[in-house]
């Protein structure tokens, strides 16, 4: 397995630079404050007025950067106008899908990651930004995560707004509760015999908030076969016996109060939402680095550690990916200045001041290693994307992230879970109504 070293050495040495600002009592500048000089490929001022939209999701906090960051080109640019549309994740990809079908779709958005074979791959709705070259500043990033995880069939579909990865966020408080080393290294068996020791203890306790198909089903699965989700010639990546382990697995940890009660978790579609996890009756859950700091914003005493990986595993499947790839409508009446804007955005020092970490740590080297000396990143995001790429699973490729494929398992998961079929009857149906549905994939 392939690893990107050099994001290692570039996360550890980040981790160091926090570390170093966290004790000398820094404190985290103003945004506007000094900023590095501006990069030589910075975008010219465009002779004509152009308007372009630009759309993307998140929490308050990040809307709030990106609208500082906007503002901010817009006084640089003045002939350019940004038209910003943002909102919560909840129902962004249903629009987003609807604006592209109806030819309404913003010039410039961005894409969670299992977006990506619908829109970009198959769909062919965002434009080849090897296109746009010339208007792009590709030499800021680390070539080889922009090739493994932006780059499908050749075509450079988005730039990362940030590097992410999957780990266990966990309260430290509830920890100190029921005895639970932090140093803990976790696999499956240790969290249902941790968990159901904690659940005997305090009955209204959970080790675990909420599980879902991205965060448990596919690594469970793909940690035992070491092999993509769906392979690229749309064949199933596993068999009935090991999907019905891990629904089997799935529904032990509601059975025996490791995981909060599906009627409860399930009201919650964002994990960082959810009243149990938020007033200490959860002791972890598992996310990406990107989401921690609206987690931190209900539990302040959280801390990171390694995604569970199994004592016989073999691919840690880790999920490490770019945030949200930033991506052009193919169909924008201006890609040039659509290009000149994104690059300045995701590689300018004064774009990076603004975003700070609300899209994980920064793309590019020189920025985040600046923001980090400023103490501007959080070190609790600092620390959670350099676990992730310290032991990193294979990219996940385009067809596994299909999301009619996505929300059959889904589904099938909850239908387990809230003990309405089997473990056996649910895989084997899953796996019935998935190879129906590849038969249509083209």
């Amino acid at each position: 397995m392939r690893k990107p070293t050099k994001f290692i050495g570039i996360l550890l040495t980040l981790m160091m630079v926090v570390a170093v600002g966290c004790n000398n009592g820094s404190s985290t500048p103003a945004a506007g404050g000094q900023s590095v000089q501006p990069q030589k490929d910075q975008p010219q001022e465009p002779a004509k007025k152009v308007t372009l939209r630009f759309a993307w999701f998140g929490t308050e906090d990040r809307h709030k950067a990106v609208l500082e960051a906007v503002d901010l080109y817009m006084k640089k640019y003045p002939n350019i106008t940004i038209e910003p549309e943002y909102g919560g994740f909840d129902g962004y990809y249903q629009k987003l899908v609807t604006q592209f079908a109806g030819g309404t779709a913003p010039d410039i958005t961005h894409l969670g990651i299992t977006w990506i074979d619908d829109i970009a791959v198959k769909g062919k709705l965002v434009l080849d930004l090897n296109t746009q070259k010339k208007n792009l500043n590709l030499e800021a990033f680390n070539q080889d995560f922009v090739n493994k995880y932006t780059v499908f069939g050749g075509e450079l579909i988005g730039l990362p707004m940030g590097v992410n990865g999957m780990v266990i966020a966990y309260n430290l408080e509830f920890y100190k509760k029921f005895s639970i080393p932090a140093d803990t290294s976790w696999d499956w068996i240790k969290i249902h015999e941790l968990g159901k020791k904690v659940h005997q203890q305090d009955p209204k306790a959970y080790l675990l908030a909420q599980l879902d198909v991205r965060n448990f089903l596919h690594p469970y699965v793909k940690q035992q076969t070491n092999q993509q989700w769906i392979k690229d010639d749309k064949t199933l990546g596993f068999d009935q016996a090991i999907l019905t382990e891990a629904f089997t697995y799935y529904k032990k940890l509601l059975d025996d109060g490791v995981l909060q009660p599906l009627a409860e978790s399930s009201l919650y579609p964002d994990i960082s939402q959810n009243v149990s996890w938020q007033k200490g009756n959860a002791g972890m859950v598992f996310v990406l680095a990107s989401t921690l700091s609206k987690h931190k914003t209900f539990i302040p005493q959280l801390d990171v550690t390694t995604f569970p990986i199994a004592a016989n595993a073999k691919t840690s499947a880790v999920q490490v990916n770019p945030t949200t790839p930033l991506v052009i409508n193919k169909a924008t009446k201006n890609p040039e200045e659509a290009a000149k804007f994104i690059s300045w955005l995701l590689t300018d020092p004064e774009a990076a001041e603004r975003l700070r970490d609300v899209f994980s740590v920064p793309p590019v080297e020189k920025n985040a290693k600046k923001l980090a000396e400023q103490n501007i990143i959080d070190a609790t995001v600092v620390k959670a994307v350099g676990l992730a790429l310290a032991k990193p699973g294979d990219p996940e490729n385009g067809i596994s992230g299909n999301q009619e494929l996505f929300k059959l398992s889904e589904d099938y998961l909850q239908q387990v879970g809230f003990g309405k079929i089997t473990p056996e009857q649910g895989a084997s149906e899953l796996i019935r109504r998935m190879n129906e549905k590849l038969k249509d994939i083209k």
